[in-house]
């Protein structure tokens, strides 16, 4: 069972998903929660990649164990949560500390899945979950207010997607680890 959910913030799941969401946006005319979408996605992963290099940089130089942001609950954070978010964003946006509700559900969830698999520490489960959930707000208090028959075409859309691509493995940990290995980079450090 541990597996199933995780696997449903693999890269290769959330991907799809957050191209959906967007296209879904776009086709209906609500310009600005895609571009807010889009932005706030590609800039939650991006942070996601810069810390997850700076992880590796940083066991190079001390030379301890490389420390490794959880990607999953980063992405799922802001993917999964994000869309509660704007599902119940007329009755959150009075409160916007109330975002955070759905936000770190999914957090806890995913967060505890990757702990269980011995994937990542409690640490690098708490910087994805603040990166995600910093997104998720920033996602909800940016979109404006969601056309009400978005969600008609968006809900199912995203669960057929999510459902397809379930159990596909992107492996972007290891292409980050090959890609920006300081090791291939600098082999002559130390």
């Amino acid at each position: 069972m541990t597996d199933f959910i995780t696997d449903f913030a693999d890269q290769a799941d959330i991907l799809p998903v957050v191209l959906t969401v967007a296209c879904i946006m776009g086709l209906r005319g609500w310009w600005q929660g895609m571009y807010v979408w889009s932005v706030v996605i590609v800039l939650t992963l991006g942070i996601m990649l810069l810390l997850k290099i700076a992880g590796l940089y940083y066991a190079w130089l001390t030379q301890t164990v490389v420390i490794s942001p959880s990607g999953h609950v980063a992405s799922a954070c802001v993917a999964y949560g994000g869309l509660l978010v704007l599902l119940w964003r007329r009755q959150l946006v009075r409160y916007p500390v109330a975002m955070l509700v759905p936000l770190l559900g999914v957090a806890v969830v995913i967060g505890y899945t990757r702990l269980q698999l011995q994937a990542h520490t409690m640490g690098e489960v708490i910087v994805g979950a603040l990166v995600g959930c910093i997104g998720g707000m920033v996602l909800g208090m940016k979109c404006g207010p969601v056309p009400p028959s978005l969600w008609g075409y968006l809900l199912p859309c995203v669960v057929c997607i999510a459902m397809v691509f379930h159990g596909f493995h992107m492996g972007a940990e290891t292409t980050i680890r090959h890609v920006f290995s300081p090791e291939e980079l600098f082999p002559t450090h130390l």
